[in-house]
């Protein structure tokens, strides 16, 4: 598989836009340690999610006594 990188620098509020719209990417805001960045996809794309981010939601299960 030939990957592709592409670098670019966003300004708050800025979006790129990918495979004639079927993935948007966005920079909604930031503070000096994170970027947020935001989205917005076809509902056939599929996500690979490496690892859970800080930010999303854990499964609340509870913790068996012992």
């Amino acid at each position: 598989m030939r990957l592709n990188t592409l670098i670019r620098n966003l300004k708050v509020g800025e979006r790129l836009s990918f495979d004639q719209g079927r993935i948007v990417l966005g920079l909604d805001g930031n503070t000096p340690k994170t970027a947020r960045l935001r989205l917005t996809l076809h509902e056939d794309v599929v996500v690979d999610k490496p690892r859970t981010a800080a930010n999303d939601e854990q499964d609340k299960a509870p913790i068996a006594a012992t």
